[in-house]
C-alpha cells in the first residue's frame, strides 16, 4: 500500500530470523498473510542470489520487486566478499488504523535512528542496543538482562531511547515441536577438554574453573569475539585479549589452537553440538527481539501510543515470557545435555540475587520514564520476583515432563 500519511514509524532487520518473525506477527495485526508469505519467499531466496556483480545482484531486485514492491539493495557486510543483496526497503500497513511505515535497516542501526530523530520506534535486541547505547548507561556491564537498561541510562547523558519491553516473537523449535521465543544467550564457548587418566571427576567439573570469564581475563587469554561486540567485552572484562573473527566465531574457534574460545550468541545450540563445542555457565547477557522507542515522542503522540498498544509489548516479568523462558532454557538444556558446562538453575539465569538492587524490577509502560522507582513498594516488588520465579520453576518441571 503506498502512503505519505503515515503516522509511525518502526524499523526492523531487512533480513533474516527477527525479520520474519516480526512479518508473521504481523498476520496476527489484520495484515494480507499472502502478502507477507511473498515477502518472507523473496527474502529466504535472497542470500543464495546475492552477488559481488551488482547488476547481476539487481536482476534478482527486479524479479523481487515483481512479486511485491518493497524491496532494495543492500551491502551484505557479515560476509567476507561484501556482496550486493536484496532485502527489505519499506512499506505501509494499517495497524489497528494507524498508518504505520516498516523501513527494512541493519539492526544495529534500530537504536541509532531513534537518537537521531529519525524513527519513533525499532525492533532491537539487547545485543545489539548494547553495542551503540554504552555511553548513556551509569554502568554497562550491569545491564545482563533487558528489563535492567531503562534503569540503568544515566540523567546526566540524555537520551530518547527505553525499551517498552518484549515483542515476543516466536519461531518454531524442532526439540519442543513448538513455537519457543527468540530468546538468546551471548556465552562463552570453546573445544572439550579431555579429562586426565587418573581422574574419576566428570570432564566438565574437572577442567573448567566456574567462573571461566573471569579465569581467562585474570590470566589475559585471548577470546574470539564478533567485531560488532569487542567494545562492550573489553568494557566488561578490560584484562581479556580480545580478537576480532572476521566471519564465525565458531569456526574461529575450531580452527586456532587448543585451549582457544569464543564469546557468541547462542539461541538453539545446534551450530554448537554439531561442531562438538561446549558452552560455559552463565551468559555474559541474555537478549532478545525487543520494542525500543523515542519515550519522548511516545508522551506526545497518540498514534504511536496506539501502535503499541496494539502490538503489546512484554514486561519481563509478564506471565506469558515466564512461561516462553522456561522453554527456551528446556530447549537449549535438552540439544545440549552435558555440553553445557557449569549450567546454571533456571531461576538464577532469569534473575540474579543481585541484580534486583541494579534494576531488575517490575515496570510497565505506564510508569514514568519505563523504569522502576527506587523507593516505591519496594517489598511489593520483592515478593513479586519471588512468585515469578515459583512459577518459572513449575512451568519447567511442567514442560520438562512433557506438559
Amino acid at each position: 500500500m503506498a502512503s505519505q500519511n503515515f503516522e509511525v514509524i518502526c524499523a526492523i532487520p531487512r533480513t533474516g530470523r527477527t525479520f520474519e518473525n516480526f512479518l508473521n506477527k504481523l498476520k496476527t495485526f489484520g495484515v494480507s498473510a499472502n502478502q507477507i508469505d511473498q515477502i518472507i519467499a523473496v527474502s529466504k531466496k535472497s542470500k543464495s542470489a546475492s552477488q559481488v556483480d551488482f547488476v547481476e545482484a539487481a536482476q534478482f531486485l527486479q524479479y523481487a520487486m515483481e512479486q511485491v514492491p518493497c524491496f532494495g539493495l543492500f551491502v551484505d557486510r557479515k560476509r567476507k566478499n561484501r556482496p550486493y543483496r536484496v532485502g527489505f526497503l519499506g512499506y505501509d500497513w494499517i495497524i489497528d488504523d494507524v498508518c504505520t511505515r516498516i523501513e527494512g535497516e541493519e539492526p544495529h542501526n534500530g537504536s541509532s535512528l531513534i537518537s537521531l530523530n529519525e524513527v519513533d520506534c525499532a525492533i532491537v535486541g539487547l545485543d545489539e542496543l548494547l553495542t551503540t547505547t554504552q555511553y548513556y548507561l551509569h554502568d554497562p556491564t550491569k545491564v545482563t538482562k533487558w528489563g535492567m537498561y531503562n534503569y540503568q541510562i544515566d540523567p546526566n547523558k540524555p537520551t530518547p531511547i527505553r525499551i517498552a519491553g518484549s515483542a515476543q516473537l516466536t519461531r518454531y523449535n524442532s526439540v519442543l515441536k513448538q513455537e519457543v521465543q527468540d530468546m538468546v544467550g551471548f556465552f562463552l564457548i570453546s573445544k572439550p577438554k579431555a579429562v586426565k587418566s587418573n581422574s574419576n571427576a566428570s570432564e566438565q567439573s574437572f577442567n573448567y574453573p566456574r567462573d571461566f570469564l573471569a579465569h581467562l581475563s585474570e590470566h589475559g587469554r585471548r577470546v574470539f569475539v564478533k567485531g560488532r561486540y569487542a567494545g562492550m567485552v573489553k568494557t566488561a572484562y578490560p584484562n581479556l585479549k580480545v580478537v576480532s573473527a572476521e566471519e564465525n566465531v565458531e569456526d574461529a574457534v575450531l580452527e586456532a589452537e587448543p585451549g582457544s574460545v569464543g564469546l557468541e550468541i547462542v539461541q538453539t545450540g545446534n551450530t554448537l553440538r554439531k561442531k562438538g563445542l561446549v558452552l560455559h555457565g552463565t551468559p555474559l547477557f541474555l537478549s532478545e527481539s525487543l520494542y525500543v522507542v523515542d519515550y519522548y515522542r511516545y508522551l506526545k503522540s497518540k498514534p504511536l501510543q496506539k501502535f503499541l498498544e496494539r502490538v503489546n509489548p512484554i514486561g519481563y516479568f509478564d506471565e506469558e515470557r515466564i512461561k516462553q523462558f522456561a522453554l527456551w532454557y528446556l530447549a537449549l538444556e535438552s540439544n545440549l545435555g552435558d555440553s553445557w558446562i557449569h549450567k546454571p538453575a533456571i531461576t538464577d539465569l532469569f534473575c540474579e540475587a543481585q541484580e534486583p538492587e541494579n534494576g531488575l524490577r517490575p515496570y510497565r509502560i505506564q510508569t514514568r520514564y519505563w523504569k522502576p522507582d527506587d523507593v516505591y513498594k519496594q517489598e511489593e516488588a520483592m515478593t513479586w520476583l519471588e512468585e515469578s520465579k515459583k512459577k518459572l520453576q513449575d512451568y519447567y518441571e511442567f514442560f520438562g515432563n512433557g506438559g
